[in-house]
């Protein structure tokens, strides 16, 4: 495809508006900000540079998605082990309004949760990533992981049975 200047002011600010989810799938996915960072970054640069054989049959958010989530997978397995993850120093947003104590038990509630995520197999968590992070339909994330439809669903469902488990009730 070839790109007019009106159409690369188009792209970037496409691009721009991706970057955040791409930013927290990519930090989900590998547990570190800064790694986060530069994977979205390169993301961002892949993208800009392979627009050519982005087929706008698809979704736009599945392709961008699945060029994040592969560069997270090829950081993962250059590690070589078991990644350190560096979440535990999320602040989720709490009301100004909620008790004092609201914003201790929310972010102990996201650091369990995020420690349940971590010890799902890699696949699994991607999907659910995907899903509930980047709001892809599980059709999205079949075209963006290049895996089967009942393959995304057999993995999802898999993954929130293991998440039921994994999660104490308190924080359900």
């Amino acid at each position: 495809m070839t790109q007019s200047p009106g159409d690369t002011e188009n792209v970037e600010h496409l691009l721009v508006s991706f970057a955040p989810r791409v930013y927290g799938l990519l930090l989900h996915m590998v547990g570190r900000r800064d790694v986060a960072e530069d994977l979205m970054q390169e993301t961002m640069l892949r993208a800009f540079r392979s627009l050519d054989t982005y087929q706008p049959e698809g979704k736009f958010r599945a392709w961008i998605f699945r060029i994040a989530s592969n560069q997270a997978r090829d950081w993962i397995r250059r590690q070589g082990r078991e990644v350190h993850r560096d979440l535990e120093a999320d602040d989720p947003p709490v009301a100004a309004e909620t008790a004092p104590d609201a914003g201790a038990i929310a972010r102990e509630r996201a650091r369990r949760i995020e420690q349940a995520l971590a010890r799902l197999a890699a696949p699994d968590r991607e999907v659910l990533l995907m899903r509930y992070y980047g709001n892809l339909t599980f059709k999205h994330i079949a075209q963006a992981t290049g895996e089967p439809l009942g393959t995304v669903l057999a993995r999802a469902h898999r993954a929130l049975k293991k998440l039921g488990n994994l999660i104490p009730e308190d924080i359900r």
